[in-house]
């Protein structure tokens, strides 16, 4: 239902949406997405309150989920890649100590959302796919020196295959640490490159033994959700879950993708900007985070998160 507009109309309290899929607005707390049953009535418990930019928001613990991208060791060792970006380090230590021990003081399931592919998934990959993961562009700018470039001007910096793409064997590598591994093929399932990376990886084994236990899913392409009946998509579903918070690697990449197309399926969908990150230039952070402040759901932080989780 569109909100009502009648002149006086009291804009104290709106309601908009249809049939079981419908958020509450009020002056005072902003917007109810807790989704309640037929018939249910008073506070609910597992409510918890979200400071957001623009507009807070309420959410339902037991209908939402914690949803962390790619940061595995693909795209966050160093042994593989040298120049990981900082900020992708830091939105996984605000992710150790904020997002995730929040999520799990309010039994907000935690999903772990990796790119983990079979042979049969490369079979079906298209072209663009291949040329983002296999090809490197010949030049030292971040964005390629699109900014200082006119209108009438274009980019010929050009590109180079690099061995590093979907499927490639990438051999054995030495950690930090001396030791070394069998990296396997990029990106495949069941790989050390496509493991989690460190840290997180102790955190998800650690979920395995939560009331709610973390659960580990695959995708194939940059959005979980590009395709319908998903591993993603069923998951959700089966599990009542309707509010997802998204974090992890690249913000405007693979968390956008997959925002995105959740937010095309009727999810509620809030980022949270300090959980997540990108190498691409800052403006493209920004972007992203500007659209979530109302296009495309909601804009947080897991610090506000662990707030929220901390006053239940």
């Amino acid at each position: 239902m569109p909100p009502q507009a009648e002149a006086g109309f009291d804009q104290r309290n709106v309601v908009i949406g249809s049939g079981d899929n419908f958020w509450t607005w009020s002056r005072d707390r902003g917007w109810d997405l807790t989704h309640p049953a037929p018939g249910e009535l008073g506070p609910l418990k597992t409510a918890l309150a979200l400071r957001c930019e623009l507009s807070n928001v309420t959410i339902d613990t037991t209908k939402s989920a914690l949803v962390i991208i790619d940061l595995q060791n693909y795209s966050m060792c160093k042994a593989l890649a040298p120049d990981v970006h900082p900020s992708l380090v830091m939105a996984q230590e605000t992710l150790l100590n904020y997002g995730i021990p929040a999520a799990r003081r309010a039994n907000i399931q935690v999903i772990w959302l990796n790119w983990g592919l079979t042979d049969q998934d490369l079979e079906k990959m298209p072209p663009a796919a291949f040329r983002t993961f296999g090809f490197k562009a010949n030049s030292d700018e971040t964005d390629y020196g699109i900014s200082v470039k006119t209108l009438d001007e274009t980019i010929e910096c050009g590109e180079a295959p690099r061995l590093t793409g979907l499927g490639a064997d990438l051999g054995v590598i030495e950690l930090e640490n001396v030791t070394k591994v069998e990296a396997g093929r990029a990106l495949m399932k069941g790989t050390w490159n496509a493991a989690l990376h460190g840290p997180l990886l102790a955190m998800f084994e650690e979920g395995q033994t939560a009331p709610r236990p973390d659960v580990l899913i695959h995708k194939n392409r940059n959005s979980a959700l590009w395709e319908n009946h998903s591993d993603f998509e069923i998951f959700l579903k089966h599990e009542g879950i309707r509010t997802l918070l998204f974090t992890g690697a690249n913000t405007d990449q693979c968390v956008m993708a997959t925002l995105q197309d959740a937010h095309s399926k009727s999810f509620d969908t809030i980022l949270l900007k300090d959980g997540c990150a990108t190498d691409s230039p800052q403006y493209a952070q920004q972007s992203a985070e500007y659209n979530c402040c109302r296009n495309w759901g909601f804009l947080s932080s897991c610090r506000a998160l662990a707030r929220g989780a901390a006053a239940i």
